[in-house]
């Protein structure tokens, strides 16, 4: 279940925790306790750039906070997908997580703004819109559906990869069968591009790619070697089509729980956690190329990129109707600053 408003979330909670004061993630500041061990979620590997970020994390916070906040953290979908680590997060399941950005339009629609095709250029472009106004407003309205927006890492730019051939063009994805994550802007560009495109789980794909269920799917590199998708898919063509952010979330009471003091805390350590996953992340792709010499790797000409960004008009006047103009305009404006 999705929850779009405070009163649908309220409702869910009250039916699942029986309005329970005491549960931890429901206690109120004046009840909590004065050690708070954060449980962590999420889908991705023990070797990701963001476990290891979370890791770094737990080890700032707990230093600076002499053990009064420390972590928990489960990786590889053990507390659920990334939706139903959303909803945890919502409910009080769980306190915190990381999961991609595209997920995040089923909950708050203005989150599909960021999810346009060939949109970002590259990372200086990104960064101005993630740590300015725009992504910081974007993280705020998640107050709205029950979340606490904290932050966002790197998960990179997202390649298309597949299992039959090389890809140069629209008319070779012509017919594949494509996972993609569910969110509906990126079904429609794929379908708008040529192909099959249907959603599925992170955490089910391998199998599926496995099995022969899809053909094609795509993400980040490193996040490809890191999932071991180089043992059923053999071709990598570097579209670059969609700058996929992780975004990391908390449940508000949670945060409540926190000293003025431990907040702050909290801020500097989540900073510096910043700066060391994004930098990680940034070596990371270069690394999971050079550790994957039988995958065939095809950098596309700029004619060739310009066949797939040309499918995409449609797909902007979907985005702007769905979540207004103003926003996809500014992002646009920010991604165009020389």
């Amino acid at each position: 279940m999705i929850f779009k408003s405070p009163q649908q979330l309220s409702r869910r909670v009250a039916m699942v925790l029986g309005l329970c004061a005491f549960s931890f993630g429901m206690s109120s500041p004046a009840m909590a306790a004065d050690n708070i061990v954060l449980k962590v979620g999420h889908a991705a590997t023990a070797t990701n750039t963001g476990h290891l970020a979370l890791e770094f994390l737990g080890k700032e916070l707990k230093d600076k906070t002499k053990g009064r906040v420390s972590m928990e953290i489960f990786p590889n979908s053990q507390l659920g997908s990334e939706r139903e680590l959303i909803e945890s997060i919502q409910l009080g399941n769980v306190d915190m997580a990381f999961v991609s950005s595209a997920l995040l339009g089923n909950f708050n629609k203005q989150f599909f703004a960021m999810d346009i095709p060939f949109m970002f250029k590259d990372r200086s472009s990104v960064y101005r819109v993630l740590d300015g106004e725009i992504g910081q407003g974007l993280l705020g309205s998640l107050s709205k559906v029950g979340i606490q927006g904290v932050g966002y890492w790197e998960n990179g730019f997202r390649q298309l990869t597949n299992s039959k051939k090389v890809i140069k063009s629209p008319e070779d994805l012509k017919g594949m069968k494509m996972r993609t994550m569910e969110n509906e802007v990126h079904i429609a560009a794929w379908k708008a591009i040529g192909s099959n495109p249907a959603p599925l789980a992170f955490g089910e794909l391998f199998t599926a790619l496995q099995q022969g269920t899809f053909d094609a799917q795509e993400g980040p590199i490193n996040l490809f070697y890191d999932m071991k998708f180089q043992e059923v898919q053999k071709f990598i063509t570097k579209t670059n089509h969609v700058y996929s952010p992780f975004v990391v979330l908390m449940n508000p009471a949670v945060y409540k729980r926190f000293s003025e003091e431990d907040k702050k805390i909290f801020a500097t350590a989540f900073n510096n956690a910043k700066t060391y996953q994004r930098d990680l992340a940034q070596k990371a792709d270069a690394k999971a190329e050079a550790a994957m010499p039988k995958v065939t790797f095809t950098t596309l000409t700029p004619q060739e990129f310009a066949k797939f960004s040309e499918k995409m008009g449609p797909i902007y006047d979907q985005v702007k109707k769905k979540v207004g103009p103003e926003i996809v305009d500014k992002i646009l404006a920010e991604v165009n600053k020389k």
